[in-house]
């Protein structure tokens, strides 16, 4: 059976006023029927809906949290577990962009970023992802970000529902005080307009909303430098579909770079080198 025949729903509204049924009534919901029994089916609408579907997911989820010393500076917004995964139901699957923002730290720098997926046939294992971060000054990514990064050739490592994918960056990203962090991801592994809905690639915890999640949706798939200045939405995981993405973001402190200081033989050392060459250039100046 197909993704799209497993995933998708289908409405039979019935009306009052009909008050007998006619043998095309009958007709039309015996093809219904049929249908229904053979899988839902997709109804195209026109324009993308977005949902929030509840899953199952395996606990306890892994690997546990870092320790502080390993890593200092934790960007968390989910509790340990998630309950629903996020997507867009439209004509067929689509790439888009889900990611957290998080409060500045202070300098830092941002060393690993995990993503939890759900199993299932939306997220396949070894399918290309693409990580982002975005410096957002204002507080408010529905009005655009700044770009810091993007980490490409990265791929799915599990879609079990209950193992973080861990993506060591390389380079490790320097972020500056100042501004809030954005963390996302693209789900590189679909092929828009060609594989079937839905698209369903992000693990939600929908216990205690922190508001602080959002999405963001080009025309077609994300560029490959997904400049939020060009998409076509970005909003906030609210109402209906509420809750915190699992991606998680952590690092700790820049390293101090170490400018090297003169002592009073080293500097008296440096003043007779300079005036040495200074001596020298005279000299062949007036050979010359």
């Amino acid at each position: 059976m197909s993704r799209s025949a497993q995933r998708s729903t289908a409405e039979i509204r019935f009306h009052r006023n009909l008050a007998k049924p006619t043998l095309a009534v009958c007709a039309l919901l015996l093809s219904l029927l049929l249908t229904v029994s053979a899988g839902p089916a997709v109804a195209d609408g026109g324009a993308d809906e977005l949902i929030l579907q509840p899953r199952e997911f395996s606990t306890p989820i892994s690997p546990l949290l870092p320790d502080p010393d390993e890593f200092p500076v934790q960007l968390v917004v989910d509790d340990d577990s998630a309950e629903a995964v996020f997507g867009i139901l439209g004509s067929s699957a689509r790439q888009f962009l889900w990611m957290n923002a998080f409060t500045s730290p202070g300098d830092f720098r941002l060393q690993e970023v995990w993503v939890l997926f759900p199993d299932g046939p939306d997220v396949p294992v070894g399918g290309d992802v693409q990580l982002v971060v975005y410096l957002d000054g204002d507080g408010d990514p529905t009005n655009g970000a700044s770009l810091l990064a993007t980490y490409d050739d990265l791929t799915v490592q599990a879609a079990d529902g209950s193992s973080f994918s861990v993506y060591p960056l390389d380079p490790p990203l320097d972020i500056a005080d100042g501004a809030n962090i954005l963390i996302g991801v693209v789900n590189r592994f679909y092929m828009t307009g060609v594989d079937p809905p839905p698209t369903e690639p992000a693990a939600v915890d929908t216990d205690a909303s922190q508001g602080q999640s959002y999405f963001a949706l080009w025309s077609g798939d994300p560029p490959a430098v997904p400049d939020l200045s060009g998409a076509d939405t970005i909003d906030m995981l609210a109402g209906p579909t509420a809750g915190n993405f699992m991606i998680r973001g952590f690092g700790g402190s820049q390293p101090v770079v170490n400018v090297p200081t003169l002592n009073g033989w080293s500097l008296a050392l440096l003043v007779a080198g300079l005036g040495l060459a200074g001596w020298l250039a005279i000299v062949r100046g007036r050979q010359v």
